[in-house]
């Protein structure tokens, strides 16, 4: 079971920011959809629009973001480690409503145990996006281990099955998120090894690499292996967020 710990270098998004990320601004239209090739993963185009990843970028560029190891896991690093990112936090229902505004037409209406999500036996309808936000920068030599995302259970009974990556910058040699070809697919959940892996995936093991745009969102399943590629030049910078989900025999 996942909760959450502390948040990473915790900020407030400002009211100009979320202002400029607004329902009566977007025009929902321009959203596209495409399948990544060989995995259950989707990218969603302009799901920010270039206005809105330049507010992001603004606010950002005054934002002190902190080291974190090849895990991810700011709990793991010390100083002196290897920094795989950097890492900062903003809490924001105000913006995790227009995002879910946004999902909502490209999410499943229910997903149970013959979907690709650890359903626990259950079904499982959309009902929010997470307000916790998650901004990821990566530099020179940066990158993020294979791995499994966990999901999180919250005090009412939701808890998260999809992931949502928003990329906000990718002026980047390298980087690119990447689908690892995974053993474990045909296992039970319960009996499945959803540890982090100790190295980087060598190039027969990956099925699939995607190269973002700005203003993208990906979504696949958390129980999907991946990791973002080394980063050899520039930087890459995204939003990590999730969507909650509640049991469709809740009262």
């Amino acid at each position: 079971m996942s909760t959450f710990t502390m948040p990473v270098n915790p900020f407030d998004l400002s009211e100009e920011t979320l202002s400029r990320i607004s329902a009566g601004d977007y025009d929902s239209g321009a959203l596209t959809e495409s399948e990544i090739p060989h995995v259950d993963a989707r990218v969603i185009r302009h799901f920010l629009t270039p206005a809105e990843v330049e507010a992001f970028t603004a606010e950002l560029a005054a934002q002190r973001f902190a080291p974190v190891g090849l895990d991810g896991v700011a709990a793991n690093y010390a100083e002196g480690d290897p920094v795989g990112s950097f890492r900062a936090t903003a809490e924001s229902g105000v913006l995790a409503a227009e995002f879910y505004r946004r999902l909502r037409p490209f999410l499943p209406l229910e997903v149970g145990p013959d979907d690709p999500a650890d359903a626990d036996g259950r079904t499982w309808k959309p009902a929010s996006v997470n307000p916790r936000m998650r901004f990821v920068r990566y530099e020179h030599g940066g990158f993020l281990v294979p791995h499994y995302d966990a999901p999180y259970f919250a005090p009412d009974g939701t808890r998260t099955h999809l992931t949502v990556v928003v990329y906000l910058s990718y002026e980047a040699v390298g980087g690119e998120t990447r689908f690892i070809a995974d053993k474990q697919n045909d296992l039970p959940f319960a009996q499945r090894d959803f540890s982090d892996w100790p190295r980087l995936a060598e190039p027969e093991e990956i099925v699939s690499a995607h190269r973002p745009e700005p203003g993208d969102a990906l979504l696949f399943w958390h129980r999907t292996l991946h990791d973002s590629a080394p980063l050899f030049e520039g930087t890459k910078t995204v939003l990590r967020t999730d969507v909650l989900f509640e049991p469709t025999d809740a009262p």
